[in-house]
This record gives C-alpha cells, sequence and structure tokens, in this order.
C-alpha cells in the first residue's frame, strides 16, 4: 500500500495529502500542503500531524485514516523522510505487518531543482 492510498473507510474518503489544521492568513505561501517540504511529524493519538514549510512559511497539517496501516508505521516512514516535497511522499510504500523491514527506503535529500 501506498501513502496515498490510504483512506477513511466510512466513505472511503482520500486522506493524502494532508489538510491543513488552520485557517490560512492574508497572505499565506499555499493552499495545499502538496507544496511544501516536510520538517517534522508529531503524533497526536491516532492522528499525525505534519510540519511543513512553504517557500519559508510554516504550516501544519493533519493525516488522519482509519487502521490498517497502523499509526507507528506511517509515522516512521514519515520520520525517514524529513526534508522530503510532500508532493513525492504519497508514492511511498508502507510497510506490511509484521515489522517495518518492508519500508520503501527515505527519499530524504534527493536532489531538488
Amino acid at each position: 500500500m501506498k501513502l496515498r492510498d490510504l483512506d477513511r473507510r466510512s466513505g472511503g474518503a482520500a486522506v493524502w495529502a494532508p489538510r491543513w489544521i488552520e485557517s490560512p492568513r492574508p497572505g499565506d505561501a499555499s493552499e495545499v500542503a502538496e507544496e511544501g517540504v516536510l520538517e517534522g511529524v508529531t503524533r497526536l493519538g491516532n492522528r499525525l500531524l505534519l510540519r511543513v514549510n512553504v517557500r519559508g512559511c510554516r504550516r501544519t497539517a493533519s493525516l488522519e485514516w482509519e487502521t490498517p496501516p497502523a499509526v507507528s508505521d506511517v509515522e516512521a516512514v514519515l520520520l525517514a523522510s524529513i526534508g522530503a516535497e510532500i508532493q513525492d511522499l504519497g508514492g511511498l510504500e508502507l510497510p506490511t505487518r509484521p515489522g517495518l523491514g518492508s519500508a520503501t527506503p527515505s527519499i530524504r535529500g534527493r536532489d531538488r531543482a
């Protein structure tokens, strides 16, 4: 399963790309989180909060789905990808149980034009 395939089973709505948790302020750099770079990940219960930098403006986006996969598995993949562009993360393979050994390597450090 890829990160972009996460969904809410009640209604089947896709959860990727992450949604901003705060209202945009006048002059905010982006309407969509996919245009930024992942700077951090914080687990809040069954939800992940992603810190995203969009052209120098730091914002927070939320990612919440119905398991599986486990929140800890998605968190591990995202933490390994700090520094990657959000638009590239949707294609990452998520690990399958048991263990994290099948996770796709991070794309951190990839050349960006």
